[in-house]
């Protein structure tokens, strides 16, 4: 019998038992992967994301997979309509980053087993245990045969398609669809020494360094055309990013180095994310389009806030109260940041009301990495 078991070890699981296990807990840890591995995502980290790295102590090891920090910005609303800036950073950190997950993921599995937790790769849940009015275990299957963990509160971190969030039938707090489709893919040979973001009429576009020499580069349109796009990606890519001014140019000289990825699925949403014996984090409890680059800065935070209420209510704390702080603290975060990323990706906005609302999402950001700089410090 453990104290938690966690389903799904990346970019919120891991974290979470990563600090649960630093308390002294007992924290199994599943997954259906095995590390390193990748997974869809876009993989930029944001301020928060990066100072919570630094507050874990694992900002070394993100730098040193050969990941280049990234300190300044360029974001076009238009042909010619351009800004470029310095990325105003704590003083912790040399940069902010865009680190393949196959590396980061296995960072934070790591650290997770370094505090103490126990790590079941391979594993595919299909279903809870009931104990009483409450969840008590997982059940599921490896390659070799059945799998069952029990624990006293059961978390699932395992993505949009959550087993834990549809075993529990877990309510949608807020559900604002979903209005984009993208593709992204990497290039050899592309300059690019900063991040960069394109709001257009009808795209948005983000390009970045990340590991390996490689630049990522993402692109997305209005969800009701991913079918036409999808019939010659390459060539759509390559016809709208020669829309933007020069990246188009500097991606024709370059190779791509990996294929398509791409996804229509790109939901707004927010979960209730606490019930008796369990409870969800990351994507399985709150998700946004992508677009603000916030998917990891998100789940390390919501990691955060779930290990406080978790750690409370195992060291003799009231368990309701414990994670009723935990939804609140989460949902105060959560709301008006899911608010205003639908706003940045609802391409019926203009491409200036679109980058405000970014601009508004990275204020907010950038308040965040300061406060746990300050509160760091005080500890």
């Amino acid at each position: 019998m453990h104290d938690i078991v966690i389903v799904g070890s990346r970019c919120a699981g891991a974290p979470l038992a990563m600090l649960l296990a630093g308390k002294g807990h007992d924290v199994v840890v599943v997954d259906r992967a095995t590390f390193p591995s990748d997974t869809m995502s876009t993989h930029f980290v944001q301020p928060a994301g990066m100072t919570r790295l630094a507050k874990w102590g694992l900002l070394d090891d993100v730098f040193a997979t050969g990941c280049p920090p990234i300190t300044t910005a360029r974001m076009s609303t238009g042909p010619g309509e351009e800004l470029e800036l310095e990325i105003p950073l704590e003083s912790a950190l040399p940069g902010l980053a865009a680190p393949r997950r196959y590396l980061l993921d296995k960072i934070l599995v790591d650290a997770a087993v370094a505090a103490g937790a126990s790590l079941a790769q391979g594993v595919s849940i299909d279903s809870v245990i009931p104990d009483g009015d409450r969840i008590g275990g997982v059940r599921g299957h490896t390659a070799d045969g059945a799998f069952e963990a029990r624990g006293r509160i059961v978390v699932g971190a395992d993505g949009r398609h959550s087993v834990i969030a549809r075993e529990v039938a877990a309510p949608f707090v807020r559900d604002e669809g979903s209005t984009s489709a993208g593709y992204y893919t990497y290039y050899r040979g592309l300059e690019a020494d900063g991040v960069e973001t394109y709001f257009h009429d009808d795209v948005f576009c983000v390009v970045a360094p990340t590991n390996d020499e490689l630049t990522l580069v993402g692109l997305a349109w209005r969800q009701e055309r991913f079918a036409d796009l999808r019939r010659d990606v390459e060539g759509n890519f390559v016809a709208t990013l020669d829309r933007l001014g020069d990246i188009g140019e500097r991606t024709r000289s370059a190779e791509r180095a990996e294929r398509f990825v791409g996804s229509a699925e790109l939901p707004n949403y927010l979960r209730k994310a606490t019930g008796p014996g369990w409870a969800l984090v990351g994507d399985a409890c709150y998700h946004k389009d992508p677009a603000p680059a916030d998917g990891i800065s998100d789940a390390f935070r919501g990691a955060e806030f779930l290990a406080d209420a978790i750690n409370e209510a195992l060291s003799g704390g009231d368990e309701t109260a414990a994670m009723a702080d935990f939804e609140r603290r989460h949902a105060e975060v959560a709301i008006p940041l899911l608010e205003a990323a639908v706003r940045v990706a609802d391409f019926d906005n203009t491409p200036q009301q679109r980058l405000e609302a970014f601009i508004e999402i990275r204020m907010h950001d950038a308040q965040e990495s300061a406060e746990l700089v300050a509160s760091t410090s005080d500890a």
